[in-house]
């Protein structure tokens, strides 16, 4: 079932935000940045011939909007980042169509893991990979959506599939972001340990 994964992640990040983080402005944005999301998920906007869906319309401005904070030699950096990783996108879709057997099970995942790997190698800042990720994948639906427009008629851009493959991809580069954290205070408590003498 297309989307369930992203009602899923998307559930457990408001739950963990509500419930866990420190009530301050960014806890309250980000929870209001999650139920928008889960609000607009089954609404499409129409743009020209095209449907968009209204929830990835949404994280594409916004993420636009978190690249666009940087200098502008980061953001030509990031701008070839977004260029590599929306061609490996739209290689996979249409690897998908033209030999599907080396793809058949689970597709979703195995798109989501390329994408991952790529942002943990390109980027090191946690929320210009959440940017990134999700510019990738709505860049990718464009130029797929586009190439399919001229086979197949009423083909909307950033259908669930779409949706579940951000959902993923962010999620474990959340799981990946903890890990380092976690490796950084590990890692500095052993020197703190060292340099009072109590580790032997």
């Amino acid at each position: 079932m297309e989307g369930i994964y992203f009602y899923w992640f998307i559930w457990i990040a408001w739950i963990y935000t509500t419930f866990m983080m420190d009530k301050t402005r960014t806890r309250l944005i980000v929870a209001l940045v999650l139920l928008f999301s889960i609000i607009l998920s089954n609404k499409e906007i129409p743009l020209f011939s095209l449907t968009v869906n209204a929830t990835i319309l949404f994280y594409l401005l916004a993420s636009y909007f978190i690249v666009s904070q940087k200098k502008w030699l980061k953001i030509i950096y990031y701008v070839c980042v977004s260029l590599i990783l929306t061609s490996s996108y739209v290689t996979f879709k249409l690897f998908q169509i033209f030999d599907p057997v080396w793809v058949m099970f689970h597709p979703t995942f195995k798109l989501s893991l390329i994408l991952l790997l790529l942002t943990l190698t390109l980027v090191k800042e946690q929320m210009l990979r959440v940017a990134l990720v999700v510019i990738t994948v709505t860049q990718g639906e464009i130029i797929y959506t586009l190439f399919l427009n001229s086979l197949v008629t009423d083909f909307g851009i950033g259908k669930f599939e779409s949706l579940d493959i951000i959902a993923i991809t962010v999620g474990f580069t959340y799981i990946w972001y903890s890990f380092e954290n976690f490796v950084k205070w590990l890692d500095l408590f052993v020197k703190q340990k060292l340099s009072t003498g109590t580790v032997k």
